[in-house]
């Protein structure tokens, strides 16, 4: 594997937002929501809008795009930004690129003056769930049952942007 590179998304790169999103919902449609169907029928003007709302963060593998994910200001709770739309190749996993994303994000964060990142995460997606515990994420207690299975819970995981590893 050659050395991957993590960058920032502008509206110029909405064409990779909207495939590795696509790739994301196509890979694991329970995880995400949205419907692959029709987001594949967005104009670019939707796609680059998306993209520039809040930060889109890519990982490249000699110029692939391998991973991604996305951070936006919360709605609703002051001084925090949602982590969101984490997803990696899997052929690609195991390298600590979901590591390097979830902190692009953070640092974005931190930067826009926000105190807290939040996300969440599947219940039984342990291996997300340790990816994020490293990066000092805690679980809040905080769950909902998944929209699209009333089988599954989702948890709310936070964390400080200026806590250290």
């Amino acid at each position: 594997m050659n050395a991957v590179v993590v960058r920032r998304l502008g509206g110029e790169d909405w064409r990779t937002w909207r495939r590795l999103r696509l790739a994301a919902l196509a890979d694991a449609p329970a995880i995400f929501h949205g419907d692959v169907e029709e987001e594949r029928a967005y104009d670019e003007a939707r796609w680059r809008a998306w993209t520039e709302d809040g930060v889109k963060v890519a990982a490249f593998d000699a110029g692939v795009p391998v991973g991604v994910a996305a951070g936006r200001t919360s709605a609703d709770r002051t001084g925090v930004v949602e982590l969101f739309g984490m997803w990696v190749r899997p052929e690609a996993r195991g390298g600590r690129i979901a590591e390097r994303l979830a902190l692009e994000v953070v640092a974005w964060a931190r930067e826009t003056g926000h105190s807290q990142v939040e996300l969440w995460v599947i219940g039984g997606n342990d291996s997300a769930e340790r990816v994020y515990r490293r990066l000092g994420f805690e679980r809040t207690g905080v769950y909902e049952v998944h929209p699209h299975d009333p089988a599954l819970r989702k948890y709310v995981m936070t964390r400080g942007t200026r806590t250290h590893r």
